[in-house]
């Protein structure tokens, strides 16, 4: 009987033993493959555990892949982003939107907007927003009626679409539809023939702000001269483009890692 005892006391110890060397083992494993995290798991309070998983990566650095990511957007895809006839507003594209003088517009631009509107009204120059955001119903809205006043003059419904797409964006191709875009003062011919069309050219650069459709540059941008409509890029970009001449077109293709 008591060998009997004996044996089993043994058996137990020895089972206990190899438990402990396999969990020793286990450890020294996670130690070497992911030492930061194991050192974290044992040293948490036993009402927050850490729980591993191979199909699960460490979190700060997916916290930090994610930070990059929305950084490198913001600062200079976002600004950057060339929406035109060739190309429609981006996938990866993400909307910020405030409200702002009675319109939509992307939060940054809006931001900009004030600061140049209160300095303009300082030098006695009145800046307003006549349209902003748009979303894709209304730009397809907007599209549609200026495809049907062409099909007045225009000899095929195809021409009419044609010649619509020189002064109206396709929805899905208006930049509008990024919140960047503003019409400033009315939709007029004539705004570069008044005191804030010459202000602007003066100082809207200096707010990340550029003429977006210039006098000779319609066969890049594929959309006749608009003296009211500009684009926020950023100030060190509109300063950029500003000095050197080019529409954004030309300045993003310099960009090689601008993202369309």
């Amino acid at each position: 009987m008591d060998n009997q005892k004996s044996n089993r006391t043994a058996s137990i110890a020895a089972v206990a033993f190899f438990a402990c060397v396999c969990i020793a083992g286990y450890i020294w494993i996670l130690s070497v493959i992911c030492p930061a995290e194991t050192a974290a798991a044992f040293h948490q309070s036993s009402s927050s555990p850490v729980v591993f998983s191979a199909s699960s990566p460490a979190p700060s650095t997916a916290k930090v892949l994610k930070t990059e990511i929305s950084s490198g957007q913001s600062a200079h895809a976002r600004e950057l982003v060339v929406v035109n006839q060739d190309n429609p507003v981006p996938s990866w594209y993400a909307l910020n939107l405030t409200d702002a003088f009675g319109v939509k517009m992307d939060a940054e631009a809006a931001a900009a907007f004030t600061e140049m509107r209160t300095q303009a009204s300082k030098d006695e120059v009145t800046l307003w927003i006549s349209s902003a955001y748009r979303s894709n119903e209304l730009q397809n809205k907007l599209f549609q009626q200026e495809v049907e006043n062409f099909t007045k003059t225009c000899p095929t419904y195809a021409e009419a679409v044609a010649s619509a797409e020189h002064s109206v964006a396709k929805p899905g191709y208006s930049e509008h539809e990024t919140g960047l875009a503003l019409d400033l003062n009315g939709v007029r011919s004539d705004f570069d023939s008044t005191p804030a069309f010459r202000w602007l050219s003066l100082h809207a650069q200096d707010y990340g702000f550029i003429l977006r459709y210039p006098k000779n540059k319609e066969e890049i941008t594929k959309i006749e001269y608009e003296p009211w409509h500009y684009r926020y890029v950023g100030i060190e970009n509109a300063k950029a483009i500003k000095k050197s001449g080019l529409c954004l077109e030309e300045y993003a293709a310099q960009k090689t890692d601008t993202i369309h």
